[in-house]
């Protein structure tokens, strides 16, 4: 009988974790998502937006308008299907929701309050890009993936660079940070991912 209780014990204990590795590592890959979508969607805005600007389009902040909210309606959809799917939350998944909301508000306020404020307006995309990278660094640490932090610090080496430079630059400046931190170290994720199942 003793046997019997510690075989199912012993089995109960390896099932919790293998759900525990499978959960990090379906939230590896749907970060590397994420990471991709959201990369994706400002790389192509900033490069749309620069080229408009360029074209002295008047309103060529317009493509924000429509991809960030595109992003936010893709992003919720998945975010609900992940969920319902996830057996078992992790102590990471919860430190990770704490991380993501912050940055979430964070760049909500930003977003929301800076543009309103015509002297604040050139260090738009500066600012951004260092809420950037305090989520990449703080999110590669929790995950234990050195590409994410090396993209922070190549986003925060941009930020500094921005500050200085005009807005039309500082354009060309966030698509390439968004591609150093977020579309890279997301594909890498994938890459990693897919030879760990």
């Amino acid at each position: 009988m003793e046997n019997e209780q510690l075989d199912m014990t012993e089995n109960k204990a390896l099932e919790l974790i293998e759900n525990m590795i499978l959960s990090a590592k379906r939230e590896i890959h749907d970060n590397g998502f994420y990471f991709m979508l959201w990369g994706y969607l400002v790389f192509i805005s900033a490069l749309i937006d620069y080229f408009l600007l360029v074209q002295t389009y008047p309103k060529h902040a317009t493509i924000w308008a429509i991809t960030m909210p595109l992003g936010g309606v893709i992003s919720i959809i998945k975010g609900f299907k992940d969920k319902k799917s996830q057996r078992v939350v992790t102590y990471v998944d919860e430190v990770m929701r704490h991380v993501i909301i912050a940055y979430g508000i964070s760049l909500f306020l930003v977003c929301l309050v800076m543009p309103m404020t015509s002297k604040n307006w050139q260090s738009f995309y500066p600012v951004l890009m260092v809420i950037y990278a305090f989520s990449l660094y703080a999110i590669g640490g929790i995950v234990k993936f050195k590409p994410l932090q090396f993209g922070a610090f190549s986003i925060w080496a941009m930020a500094v660079v921005s500050f200085f430079m005009s807005y039309d630059i500082q354009l060309l400046i966030l698509a390439l940070g968004v591609l150093t931190g977020f579309i890279i170290p997301g594909h890498l994720m994938n890459i990693r991912f897919k030879k760990n199942v």
